[in-house]
């Protein structure tokens, strides 16, 4: 059984050039699998061989590495192959020193040099590999949230894929207010106005509290919850924003638990109480909360597989997915739980 409806926006190939900036986006894309300047230094990740995805050298030469970065992008088109070979063979930590060592060495930023020298969702997933995780996010979200209409998807997939990274979350918001000049809650109000529930969910993610996810959940409290949630989804005219407001100040750990002691209790899963009382992107973000609470592994897989689903493909989510775990340790994942509904 589907879990819910994902838009899928395949982009039809028109072009030679798309066809060549699919074909080096999905080089990244694959290797990554298997294997403007504010500062980031604090943005850095506990890397190691055994936590990223990434097969990276022992040692590297941070200048030989950006010499060679500038040389596959100086003059007459671009060696497509040296820049997807060198950066998916270099961890996060290592990217974002390479990157400061290009800008000392030849006066501007490694991004403005990919920027110009390639396009499309090659150009995407290189961004994502130069820049910290944080800034990449801010700018999808813009993106999102730029032009005609709003890829409410995108919100929600970024705020999902970091729910359990709070210091990420905060460079987010810092980054996006010092480059646009206005906060990003604004910007998702203004978006959103016309679906206050979905509104109040998304800002309640963005600004949902820090928690130690080691912590056993109170079962005390879990049970108190089932009863309100019971309570709340049960009147004729479901109370959406007490949900809302309840789910978002609980931890991973306790979400999981809860859904665990909401099935034993009532002989049916919060997903689906929460499936026949919503609709729409809200419920889209509430099944995505309650599944990424149970096992963040499993979420993002599902994400990954829906991306290639049907006609066409949605680059942008397989790009984010890809790139953004690549250097993430699996341990920050809940524990698998039973998947009920993937099983019916």
């Amino acid at each position: 059984k589907q879990w819910y409806q994902r838009r899928v926006r395949g982009i039809p190939a028109f072009s030679l050039m798309y066809l060549r900036s699919v074909t080096s986006c999905l080089c990244v894309l694959v290797l990554l699998g298997l294997a403007g300047s504010l500062d980031t230094s604090a943005e850095t990740l506990a890397v190691t061989k055994e936590t990223s995805t990434i097969i990276a050298p022992d040692s590297i030469d941070l200048v030989a590495d950006a010499a060679t970065l500038r040389a596959a992008m100086k003059g007459w088109g671009t060696d497509e192959a040296d820049l997807i070979d060198l950066l998916t063979h270099r961890n996060y930590n290592d990217r974002l020193l390479i990157g400061r060592v290009f800008e000392e060495e030849y006066g501007k930023t490694l991004w403005e040099d990919i920027r110009g020298e390639t396009s499309g969702h090659f150009r995407t997933a290189l961004k994502g590999l130069v820049m910290t995780e944080a800034q990449f996010l801010a700018e999808e979200m813009r993106n999102a949230m730029s032009g005609w209409g709003t890829n409410e998807d995108t919100l929600i997939e970024v705020l999902m894929l970091t729910i359990n990274d709070y210091d990420t979350v905060m460079a987010i918001k810092s980054y996006y207010s010092a480059l646009y000049n206005e906060e990003i809650e604004e910007r998702i109000r203004d978006e959103t106005g016309d679906d206050p529930s979905f509104q109040k969910l998304l800002i309640a993610l963005l600004n949902r509290p820090e928690f130690d996810e080691t912590v056993t959940a109170n079962a005390t409290s879990v049970a108190s919850d089932v009863t309100e949630l019971k309570t709340f989804l049960s009147a004729n005219d479901p109370l959406i924003d007490y949900v809302i407001e309840l789910l978002t100040i609980r931890s991973l750990t306790h979400l999981a638990s809860l859904q665990e002691a909401y099935y034993q209790d009532t002989d049916t899963e919060l997903t689906t109480a929460l499936d026949s009382a919503t609709g729409h992107h809200l419920q889209d973000a509430l099944l995505s909360l309650m599944y990424v609470s149970r096992d963040y592994n499993y979420y993002a897989a599902y994400e990954l597989l829906q991306s290639m689903e049907g006609a066409g493909t949605d680059e942008g989510t397989l790009t984010r997915i890809i790139v953004t775990r690549a250097d993430k340790t699996s341990s920050s994942s809940r524990s698998p739980t039973r998947h009920r509904q993937a099983e019916n």
